[in-house]
């Protein structure tokens, strides 16, 4: 029995002994079978690593193979930026980030060659909806009233005040299925106006504020940075940010692991959570002060430690699984996802191991 079908069997006495006889082949010391069912019907999740400690061992860490965004992902980048902080990388588990597209790091997941990874709640649920082996773990960007990942944004001379005010403009997000197409399609929907009535225009990053200036977009996404530099410059007016777009708080993006390797190796990950939350609380409390390491470590430029507050934090890094089903059932709404391409919130997380309020 593997520690997955222990979580999902807990009540089945023989099928127990052998997840603990597992853990115990590997050093870790696991919750008793009365443990978890105390749990039952308290409404509180079962955490299966608030029991499970490592045993000193002489073992090769456990290699984490993480596919990164390239933004949002500054607290967990201090876990190899700043490793000093952070001795189970490197003793329990290796934490290897890699750069993908996002296609390429659902190919890489399927193809066995990354473990977990960082992933927006829309591709998490398209992806487990397909059948991909990979869980929600914990919050990574949270979209709340204390944000900053960017904005919708028009020119200061376009009259544009609201979203009511978009049908027949064209918009620019950064392309089909991303987080940033929700963001303005729940708008859009909440002002009244059809969502098939603007014009949606793919562009890059870079490419927003230019075609934005050369009023070739009447609406363009700035991301932080982006944001930061446009303001600057001038002549541009903050229209939407995310959580005024939808009006929900939501998870923007999250941390996966996939089953498999949790599965396999429950302490190495165990390891990265309690480090993960220990990330999270330094970067709440030393921002400013921790910029250069990641600079040093190359995770971010120069400029982003003067584009103001990065994207806003769930505490601990806990998913609300409330707040995930509230956000799918608007996807759908906002005519983002067709009914058939959704799936529950309680499937989109690890259960037993996911960080969840």
């Amino acid at each position: 029995m593997t520690a997955i079908k222990a979580i999902n069997h807990f009540n089945n006495q023989a099928s127990h002994v052998i997840g603990a006889l597992f853990c115990v082949a590997v050093g870790i010391g696991v919750p008793s079978l009365a443990h978890a069912q105390e749990r039952v019907g308290t409404g509180q999740p079962i955490d299966l690593c608030a029991n499970l400690k490592s045993s000193p061992s002489t073992a090769a860490p456990v290699t984490i193979r993480y596919g990164l965004t390239g933004g949002g992902e500054e607290p967990l980048a201090l876990l190899w930026a700043d490793k000093s902080q952070f001795p189970n990388n490197g003793k329990v588990y290796s934490l290897e980030p890699k750069l993908f597209g996002a296609n390429d790091r659902m190919t890489a997941v399927q193809a066995g060659q990354l473990d977990a990874g960082s992933i927006s709640l829309t591709a998490l649920v398209t992806a487990i909806r397909f059948g991909v082996d990979l869980k929600a773990v914990a919050s990574l960007v949270e979209t709340n009233e204390h944000d900053n990942q960017g904005a919708f944004v028009v020119l200061k001379d376009s009259g544009i005040t609201s979203a009511s005010q978009f049908g027949g403009k064209k918009i620019g997000f950064y392309g089909p299925n991303t987080i940033s197409e929700y963001w303005i399609k729940s708008a859009i929907r909440r002002s009244g106006v059809s969502t098939s009535g603007p014009q949606y225009v793919a562009l890059p990053p870079p490419a927003q504020e230019q075609a934005l200036r050369n009023k070739q977009i009447d609406v363009a996404w700035l991301s932080r940075q982006f944001l930061a530099k446009a303001e600057k410059k001038g002549g541009i007016n903050v229209l939407l940010r995310p959580i005024q777009a939808t009006g929900l708080p939501h998870p923007s993006t999250v941390v996966f692991f996939t089953q498999k390797f949790v599965k396999e190796h429950p302490a190495a990950y165990c390891a990265w959570r309690a480090d993960y939350q220990k990330a999270l609380s330094l970067w709440a409390e030393k921002r400013d002060q921790l910029y250069p390491s990641l600079i040093a470590a190359k995770y971010v430029t120069p400029n982003a430690a003067d584009a103001g507050a990065d994207g806003g934090r769930a505490k601990e890094g806990r998913i609300d699984i409330k707040e995930v089903q509230a956000t799918i059932d608007d996807m759908v709404s906002s005519g983002f996802l067709p009914p058939s391409r959704v799936v529950k919130a309680e499937e989109t997380v690890l259960r037993g191991y996911a960080l969840q309020k």
